[in-house]
């Protein structure tokens, strides 16, 4: 065999080609795939070479789905294009690992948080990686909170020994000091602040499609509404900017304006510092978040999101539910039956007292399976619908735990078994006396000492 052929290719076709068999050796048949997620790696997402077109030409209905935790990731860095917000991300990440490399000054830090906010939870810095979606916006978050108590430490380091630590306490502060810092910091920890819920969600263990839809467009709601009314999210900007320049002996002014300023931010006329700092800072952060956010979850990329329209929470009539429906009618019954189901399911819900469902699984159990089985097909459709690798991400990290030197030859099955006890403890079939009947059935006997 030549060596061509014994090379393992961690190609598109290949990854797709072994998604395909386990498949099929799990479920017999790949027609009724609906729905495949990715994080968006090429070799995964292309729409030629990737996992997703081979699964595409195997079942014609298997769209992919971009991970919806990784996109928000994604709009939430490529919103931060205006450069006062990117030179204040990298000053956070600077003064974070000043900080978290040092157990010193980590107690050093501690002991500021204690004596300036003692009721404070949080007592060091978050590491801002870019690649971590809850820390992102986690660390913008509680470096605002600890920012007196960071300003107080690296004042007091200044005087240190170490000319490592009191050489770079004097630049980092020199760092801080600047208005256009702590404007764009507090505008950061706005919109990090409407994103974390949202992040946090789409992490979750059990979110079909519609609630994740139903997340982000009430984030996009919120953005677009502080976009169109800005003047009190800048106010209060501005309120939390001046209490810390107040400890640093600076002022929030706008810098000045030329004429024309080609290497740095300055539309039109500066005004008052209000104005300059919406204009320049709070609202081009905003519009490039709204921007990427409707760009990666527009209705063009998830067609079948409509699907959401048989939702007891937001039911549509037929004509707008009409062309996702019939996308799936090879598992549906003669067309006139189905639109027949969709007016029984209209006249359930339309003088109903009870709380209406808006998510795929909670609809599914108030669906009467035997009265409208097409409408039941349709829910399980949107239930089955890929949001975030998430979950199969935290299997990765709960194998790389499990997968050690010593078990390196282990098979697959024993493998996946371990993961699984791992985090499921306390399953209650998981007894002494049901292990021991386990291995009483192995042709291997051995001698168990308890």
């Amino acid at each position: 065999m030549g060596e061509e052929e014994v090379e393992v290719k961690m190609t598109g076709e290949n990854i797709g080609g072994v998604i395909l068999e386990k498949i099929n050796e799990l479920l017999g048949d790949n027609k009724k795939l609906v729905g495949c997620g990715f994080d968006g790696a090429a070799a995964l997402s292309s729409k030629n070479v990737g996992a997703a077109a081979v699964l595409k030409r195997a079942s014609p209905l298997c769209e992919y789905f971009h991970c919806a935790m990784h996109a928000l990731n994604l709009c939430a860095a490529a919103g931060c294009k205006q450069r006062d917000v990117q030179n204040c991300m990298t000053t956070v990440k600077t003064v974070t690992s000043f900080f978290n490399m040092s157990a010193k000054r980590v107690d050093a830090l501690k002991r500021k948080v204690r004596e300036k906010e003692p009721e404070q939870p949080r007592k060091r810095l978050v590491t801002l990686c870019e690649t971590r979606f809850l820390e992102r916006h986690d660390s913008i978050i509680v470096f605002c909170e600890l920012l007196p108590a960071v300003i107080m430490c690296l004042e007091e380091m200044q005087s240190w020994h170490s000319s490592d630590t009191h050489s770079r306490a004097a630049q980092l502060l020199g760092s801080l000091r600047s208005p256009s810092f702590l404007v764009a910091l507090f505008a950061l920890e706005v919109v990090s602040a409407a994103l974390l819920p949202v992040s946090r969600a789409l992490q979750a263990k059990s979110i079909d499609v519609a609630t994740a839809a139903q997340g982000l467009d009430a984030c996009i709601e919120t953005l677009q509404r502080w976009r169109d009314e800005p003047e009190e999210q800048v106010a209060n900007i501005l309120i939390r900017a001046d209490a810390v320049a107040d400890d640093l002996g600076v002022t929030i002014a706008p810098p000045r304006c030329p004429a024309r300023a080609t290497h740095r931010a300055n539309a039109g006329n500066c005004g008052d510092r209000a104005s300059y700092y919406r204009v320049n800072c709070f609202l081009p952060l905003l519009s490039g978040t709204l921007e990427q956010m409707r760009a990666r979850f527009g209705q063009n990329q998830q067609v079948s999101l409509k699907l959401c329209g048989l939702l007891p929470a937001q039911l549509k009539p037929w004509t707008e539910v009409e062309a996702v429906i019939l996308r799936y009618r090879q598992f549906l019954d003669n067309e006139e039956v189905v639109k027949a189901e969709h007016s029984i399911w209209l006249s359930m819900w339309k003088d109903a007292e009870e709380e209406r469902p808006g998510c795929a699984v909670a609809a599914l159990e108030k669906c009467p399976q035997q009265l409208l089985p097409n409408i039941s097909v349709l829910l399980q459709i949107l239930a089955a619908l890929p949001v975030s690798t998430a979950e199969p991400e935290r299997f990765f990290s709960r194998v790389n735990l499990a997968a050690t030197a010593i078990r390196a030859s282990m098979s697959e099955e024993r493998l996946e078994a371990i993961c699984l006890l791992q985090v499921y403890r306390r399953c209650p079939d998981l007894t002494v006396e049901t292990v021991l009947q386990e291995f009483s059935k192995k042709p291997r006997k051995k001698t168990f000492v308890l």
